[in-house]
């Protein structure tokens, strides 16, 4: 990555609500992102929902953006996400980016991610799912829900093959954490991922899913991310994030103790619900620099 970098990091936030996540996360990314400091980043404010909420303090580093998402959408579960990364998608393809690093507020980096760089003819890097939750088993048949998510965005057979997911370690068909993704954005994935989206959410027939069990509806963002990837890209065009990456702070208690790193600093970038929490804290030992930015950070909460 060149000092001149065009590459281009996003998140966004709602004022008031993820205010602190994001702040956090603006000020990590300047302190511990390495070479990936000198990129653009791209802040996406969504309408305070209260007046006078707070706000993202203004950053020379951070350019930041009003994102439109459609009303009927506003209410629906992470349909700002995909709605608001296919916007950012096509600004940083206007700007002729060569990349765009897309995540999630409750991220913090640890050193610089260097995995998330794309090689020549990989149209995007992602993590899989860190549970099963919802995704579909190698060893059983695909139900009607991902039949369905298949049919509409043309997955075949052929397009699919083996992941396993980072916390539980079950044997899925892909399925990826919509949390960290970095893409080619003259690829158009994340702008295909809106359209299919949108044609399948108000779908009347994933309303029965719906009512079957409601993470069909929380967790559709992902399922048709997950199909809409192996709809754009080849195997080899798909470059599979390690589990140092978006690691899940807040699951590690599930983990098997072979699988737990043996201090934060041996992650690259996490995820979390409470920074607070004390389960993380005394599983997994954190050593500086990050120690002291972690505690100088709690501290300001």
């Amino acid at each position: 990555m060149t000092k001149n970098s065009d590459t281009v990091i996003a998140f966004y936030y709602q004022p008031g609500v993820t205010t602190h996540e994001a702040s956090l996360l603006a000020k990590n990314l300047v302190r511990f992102s390495g070479h990936f400091n000198e990129c653009l980043h791209w802040i996406f404010e969504l309408p305070a929902i209260q007046p006078g909420a707070a706000i993202v303090p203004s950053n020379p580093n951070f350019i930041r953006f009003t994102p439109t998402i459609p009303a009927e959408a506003a209410d629906f579960p992470y349909a700002n996400k995909v709605f608001i990364a296919a916007e950012a998608e096509l600004l940083a393809d206007e700007a002729l980016a060569p990349q765009l690093v897309w995540m999630d507020t409750d991220t913090l980096v640890i050193k610089e991610p260097q995995a998330l760089i794309l090689n020549e003819g990989v149209k995007i890097a992602i993590p899989p799912v860190h549970v099963q939750n919802i995704s579909s088993r190698m060893d059983q048949a695909t139900d009607g829900y991902w039949q369905l998510i298949y049919s509409h965005c043309h997955v075949s057979k052929s397009h699919v093959f083996q992941l396993t997911t980072v916390v539980d370690k079950v044997q899925i068909r892909p399925h990826f954490n919509a949390g960290l993704i970095s893409v080619n954005p003259q690829a158009g994935i994340l702008r295909r991922w809106r359209d299919n989206f949108a044609a399948l959410y108000q779908d009347p027939r994933m309303q029965e899913f719906y009512q079957q069990d409601n993470r069909y509806k929380v967790f559709l963002h992902q399922a048709v991310l997950a199909a809409t990837i192996l709809n754009l890209c080849k195997r080899n065009e798909i470059k599979l994030l390690p589990n140092e990456y978006n690691f899940p702070l807040h699951l590690i208690g599930r983990m098997d103790e072979k699988d737990k790193p043996a201090a934060l600093n041996d992650l690259v970038t996490i995820r979390y619900d409470d920074l607070d929490d004390s389960g993380w804290h005394s599983a997994l030992p954190v050593k500086e620099p990050f120690k002291s930015w972690l505690i100088d950070a709690l501290q300001r909460k």
